[in-house]
């Protein structure tokens, strides 16, 4: 598996040096740029999905995604499904439960009393009291996010998810040593859902038999025609399902990886 960033260039007509008009130089269009996390299946079902961000988080829904897809306990796949829609994993939801938690009015003035008298500097002072600010602010987007990836683990901590995803067929992905495949949140959600993470070496982004399908689903979109986000998204999914299970993309990388491994 792999994450991409597609980006495209609508045609434009350039007027340069042409007689009788002034001369103009192109402008370069605005650029509709995606992020697609795609799975590469040689024995199960390929997927691929655009996600809004690219980190942690957002990876791990998708391995969900990809696990729903290829379970074939009914139960489970609802239990999976309910797990990563949860409503505490809205933000308006988070933002409640930081709230709770959050010091009273007088406990906040007392911590802000206790820099302002803390150190003879100023600037030190200043520091101290930004950081007990943003710490007691409910929108603060660390806080979110970080409040997101306990209660994902939270909801997938379910004893019936781990025990019916172990009865299934167990899934083993190659993927690299990117931070956002490496983080705990998702080796620890893969070991529930019963997914083996095998990382490449460091720096070898060429044992990764799915960079070659990104590299032709990018020439296919480069000339392809489309004015939005959605068409785009349209385009590299048909193309990703079209070629997806072409054996030429993975069988040089199985003789390959079957000396080095």
């Amino acid at each position: 598996m792999d994450e991409t960033a597609c980006q495209n260039t609508p045609n434009t007509s350039r007027v340069l040096y042409e007689s009788g008009i002034k001369n103009t130089m192109a402008k370069i269009p605005n650029r509709i740029k995606i992020n697609m996390i795609g799975y590469q299946s040689i024995n199960c079902k390929s997927y691929v999905e655009p996600t809004k961000k690219s980190n942690a988080f957002t990876f791990l829904i998708s391995l969900c995604n990809f696990r729903i897809l290829n379970l074939e306990n009914k139960t489970c796949r609802k239990l999976i499904n309910e797990a990563i829609n949860h409503p505490n994993l809205e933000e308006k939801n988070i933002k409640k439960e930081i709230s709770k938690e959050l010091s009273s009015e007088y406990e906040l003035i007392n911590k802000i009393n206790d820099k302002l008298y803390d150190n003879n500097s100023k600037q030190k002072s200043l520091g101290s009291i930004k950081r007990i600010c943003n710490k007691e602010n409910p929108n603060n987007k660390a806080k979110i996010e970080r409040r997101k990836r306990i209660n994902i683990n939270k909801n997938l901590e379910n004893p019936i998810i781990n025990e019916l995803t172990h009865k299934e067929k167990r899934i083993n992905i190659v993927l690299d040593n990117a931070r956002i495949h490496t983080a705990k949140m998702v080796q620890k959600a893969a070991e529930i859902l019963n997914i083996n993470l095998i990382y490449l070496r460091p720096y070898c982004p060429d044992l990764s038999p799915i960079e070659d399908v990104w590299r032709v689903i990018k020439k296919t979109t480069y000339k392809s025609y489309y004015t939005s986000e959605k068409e785009l998204i349209k385009i590299f999914e048909e193309k990703f399902y079209e070629i997806i299970q072409n054996k030429s993309f993975f069988e040089n990388w199985l003789d390959l990886n079957s000396i080095i491994f």
